[in-house]
């Protein structure tokens, strides 16, 4: 039965009782519920809870987490030092005060203690327990996600935390549990066997270990079980040389990464002070490879497995377990405000703030610090090429499609399709263009930093961590991941999948402030359709970008869309690639399609007109100078629409371009004014 608050009092409320649930007892029965525990010896801590708004620091621990995947990490995070806590148990009045601190919290149990646990989290494995292959525990758990923990009593034996493949993990020292009264857990004894403590529990035995290993490994036995650690502790200033001894100790006699991690955490904890959880991983890890590359002799030792890529991903889990449970570092109150921190338009953030303070790289703010670029085209019509002419302008600072840069930026090229040996011959095409020029070729080579074909997916920790590790050394401007799809092993018709997978995409943005460019395929689509919404995998990435660029046609002759949210989209265009020079050769598509409408003649005369309308003081930028088109249009009963203006201004700069000048800044506005102007220039002042 379920025990509810009409059903009991807290007279009643004992840990070794047929059913216990948290999920319906008052605030008073879960202190008393928690005072039981206390009075068996049991090491309990407070966590997080699913109702809880999620701390800012465990955010950034988990940057690339999406919201119900952290509220449910932050459920299980314990809310105080509980490494402290695996050598003393919490006093009743520490209890207390947690209780009364945090009402709606999710509790756990410090493992190794007085007790040990099996975590089963599927079917297959509640099944293998059940059918008796190892010792029967009267005390189990039901989980929230529908797993079953089973408690054991200690033993000769030490028992040791770490994951299982097939799903049976081992809670026993340097681990914990979520226990009753933790939301969804429910707790059940079986009165048959007795049990009046945990001393009273059956204990695993050497065989039960072994049973689950070879459950886990699929037959393989694993070594779970090892005398208890009798290394002698360090001080500080010499923790480091102590655990160097120790891995290169524990090389040799055979054990695998995985078990020299955890005996390095288990010999942490003697030090004094410790090490932080991570640094001793981090530290141990570049022990041990350093120690390999000495010592290869030492390979057979048994941590040669760990050059595979299976061990890489068992570390990588085992590693992100201890993580998880690192204790989070205190934070400084938050200012009062809002959640989100809006301010009014007049509060001194917004004074303050200053467009050029965001570093604008190539066109009128089109690809800026931080920005989101999305390139489009259906496949073969030549993005990489797109990507490898842009990087080859961008590296050296010099311009592309005519368009120039406002500095050398550095360049990384992550792209899943070109072996590194036709890259390299590809890329030397890209920097043809420079002849005999070996400084700016050099400056392109070393702001240039290039993959072969990868095979990664940005959906996994690993994956997207790994990216994130590696921009984060070498710090580019620009990011291109080209195409974004084979980066990406999900459904890409699934609007949410997308919507993940960009999510992450952003939190690279955010955590490196580089721009990021993804090459994208087209799904079916029109031989003329300009618009971004014909996107492989939906309308969430013509949602996604700050700035587009569509490439349609058959190359070498391709036709260029733009669209831009924090600039006027600059003009369409044709441009053709020169496969010999790798380059990009761009040409006006209005004036193509205009030159049968407006003659030569005609064209000058358009704009003579704009010219007399031009101020002898005065400094027009581009949308300033069509406002005057129109004008003149007007006054002299010509067509006046935006494309009339437009091409009227591209006369002024086409025909008059010895009497009308014009100032370009890489970055900045551009400004016209008449070549007869000497008033104080705009961009000086």
């Amino acid at each position: 039965m379920s025990i509810t608050e009409e059903s009991i009092g807290s007279s009643e409320i004992k840990l070794f009782q047929p059913e216990f649930s948290g999920a319906s007892i008052s605030f008073e029965q879960k202190g008393d519920w928690l005072h039981e525990l206390w009075e068996y010896g049991v090491h309990i801590i407070p966590c997080g809870s699913p109702s809880d708004i999620v701390p800012q620091y465990f955010r950034k621990r988990h940057p690339f987490d999406d919201e119900l995947e952290l509220k449910a990490k932050w459920a299980k995070t314990p809310r105080v030092n509980w490494a402290h806590y695996q050598r003393t148990q919490p006093s009743d009045t520490e209890i207390t005060s947690w209780h009364h601190e945090f009402p709606n919290a999710n509790w756990a149990a410090i493992t190794g203690i007085n007790f040990a646990v099996i975590d089963a989290d599927s079917e297959e494995a509640m099944d293998w327990i059940r059918s008796g292959n190892i010792t029967r525990s009267p005390l189990t758990q039901r989980t929230p996600r529908g797993g079953e923990h089973y408690f054991y009593s200690i033993s000769q034996h030490e028992v040791r935390t770490g994951a299982g493949k097939n799903k049976i993990d081992t809670r026993g020292v340097g681990g914990y549990v979520m226990v009753a009264p933790s939301l969804g857990y429910t707790m059940h004894c079986e009165q048959a066997f007795g049990v009046g403590s945990m001393e009273d529990l059956p204990s695993l035995t050497e065989s039960d270990i072994q049973s689950i290993s070879m459950f886990n490994s699929g037959g393989e036995v694993e070594p779970s079980i090892r005398e208890k650690l009798t290394e002698e502790a360090a001080k500080e200033g010499g923790r480091n040389d102590k655990l160097a001894r120790l891995v290169g100790k524990w090389i040799k006699e055979g054990w695998g990464m995985r078990e020299i991690l955890i005996k390095a955490q288990d010999w942490n904890q003697t030090c004094d002070p410790p090490l932080s959880i991570v640094e001793t991983a981090t530290t141990t890890l570049s022990i041990a490879q350093g120690h390999i590359k000495r010592h290869p002799e030492d390979i057979d030792a048994g941590v040669n497995e760990w050059k595979t890529s299976e061990w890489q991903t068992q570390i990588s889990e085992d590693l992100k377990q201890i993580q998880d449970q690192e204790y989070p570092v205190e934070v400084e109150d938050a200012p009062e405000m809002g959640p989100l921190g809006l301010q009014p338009f007049s509060a001194e953030a917004w004074t303050d703030l200053k467009q050029d303070t965001v570093e604008q790289w190539w066109g009128d703010a089109f690809i800026f610090q931080n920005s989101r670029v999305l390139l489009l085209g259906k496949p073969k019509i030549g993005k990489s090429n797109f990507l490898g002419a842009f990087a080859a302008g961008a590296t050296t600072g010099t311009d592309f499609l005519g368009v120039p840069f406002s500095k050398p930026l550095k360049v990384m090229w992550f792209q899943a399709e070109i072996i590194a040996e036709f890259m390299k011959d590809r890329i030397t095409t890209y920097f043809r263009r420079f002849g005999d020029d070996e400084d700016t070729i050099r400056q392109g080579y070393d702001n240039l930093i290039v993959s072969g074909r990868l095979r990664k997916n940005l959906m996994t920790d690993q994956d997207i961590e790994a990216f994130h590790q590696e921009i984060q050394f070498h710090k580019p401007d620009i990011v291109m991941i080209d195409p974004i799809i084979n980066f990406f092993d999900g459904e890409e018709n699934s609007n949410t999948e997308i919507r993940k997978l960009l999510d992450r995409i952003d939190k690279l943005i955010e955590l490196n402030n580089c721009a990021v460019i993804l090459a994208h395929h087209t799904g079916k689509e029109r031989a003329d359709d300009k618009s971004f919404m014909s996107a492989r995998g939906g309308s969430v990435f013509a949602g996604w970008f700050d700035s587009g660029i569509k490439m349609s046609g058959k190359k070498p002759n391709v036709s260029f869309f733009y669209e831009a949210r924090n600039a006027r989209d600059p003009d369409e265009h044709l441009a053709h690639f020169d496969f010999d020079l790798g380059v990009w050769t761009a040409s006006d598509l209005t004036a193509k399609k205009t030159t049968s409408e407006d003659s030569i003649e005609d064209q000058v005369a358009l704009a003579e007109l704009v010219l007399k309308g031009m101020k002898a003081e005065e400094y027009y930028r581009r949308n300033e100078l069509e406002s005057l088109a129109r004008q003149q249009l007007r006054r002299y009963n010509k067509p006046n629409g935006n494309k009339a203006c437009q091409k009227a201004v591209s006369y002024v700069q086409k025909h008059l371009a010895d009497k009308v000048f014009t100032y370009s800044e890489p970055g900045k506005a551009m400004w016209h004014y008449l070549g007869t102007n000497t008033s104080a220039k705009p961009w000086e002042v």
